[in-house]
């Protein structure tokens, strides 16, 4: 089963990017076995292009997947994906099916050669390619996020309406300012705190909004806690290279949909 944009970060949108009419599309197939484990079923598999962006890494600018697999009861897999180059990782939950980055339990691998050199995997127009048995999988235990000289990034915080710190919610940052696409990189969750860091791989502008963890997937509804920053309108965010944009404070409410499609089920 292939979904384009699904998990970790597909169900942080309401609007799915589709590839082009005229993409040329092959497949990658394989199967998730780790040895001490056996066949993943259930798991995600997320494939990153290697020219839309850095490769994903655990201590890296956390990057939305271009496309994500879900494996069947045997552990195999199908993405199908245009014509390029690609970096695969893989995750799969345990602690409920929230949207996001890996959290604390979830087994979590990047795929890499016995050198420990990221896989760069090549997709071919109208062919599959098997890509035999993907065997990383360790436990993922989050680390806490610190502002470091030379960091890229941007950083705040998450509020409720009364101005107090809101836990579990993600932060999303994009590159321009349609935020109902994907986004360019996601903090992880807040804690109670309600601080977040975002690191970014380069210098620019950007817009971010905020959302709630467990209700960041998909078209908002009525209800779900919804923010963005500068407003109703975002506003950009400058990030100066080796640079931490602070003060960077979003303030999130009730989201209500007021779209002429928007009719009960």
């Amino acid at each position: 089963m292939n979904r384009y944009l699904s998990a970790f970060f597909l169900t942080l949108l309401w609007t799915s990017t589709v590839f082009a009419d005229d993409a040329v599309i092959g497949r990658l197939s394989g199967a998730w076995i780790p040895p001490a484990i056996g066949p993943v079923s259930g798991g995600l598999i997320y494939a990153f292009n290697a020219n839309s962006g850095p490769p994903p890494q655990r201590d890296r600018p956390l990057r939305s997947p271009d496309a994500v697999s879900v494996t069947d009861n045997e552990g195999k897999f199908s993405l199908e994906l245009p014509q390029g180059a690609y970096y695969l990782s893989t995750r799969k939950q345990f602690n409920g099916d929230a949207p996001g980055p890996p959290q604390d339990g979830d087994l979590y691998g990047l795929i890499r050669d016995q050198k420990g050199k990221l896989i760069l995997y090549t997709v071919k127009s109208g062919m599959t390619t098997d890509i035999g048995i993907l065997r990383q999988a360790t436990v993922y235990r989050e680390r806490t996020i610190k502002l470091t000289k030379g960091m890229t990034a941007i950083a705040g915080s998450v509020k409720a309406i009364d101005g107090s710190p809101l836990a579990d919610a993600v932060v999303l940052v994009y590159s321009n300012p349609q935020t109902q696409r994907k986004p360019d990189f996601v903090s992880h969750k807040t804690g109670k705190d309600g601080k977040y860091i975002v690191k970014v791989n380069r210098e620019g502008l950007y817009f971010v909004t905020a959302r709630e963890a467990n209700n960041s997937g998909g078209r908002p509804k009525t209800g779900d806690l919804i923010g963005v920053y500068g407003g109703e309108t975002a506003q950009p965010v400058t990030v100066k290279k080796n640079g931490v944009t602070k003060g960077i404070d979003i303030q999130i409410g009730q989201f209500v949909d007021n779209r002429p499609d928007n009719r009960p089920e």
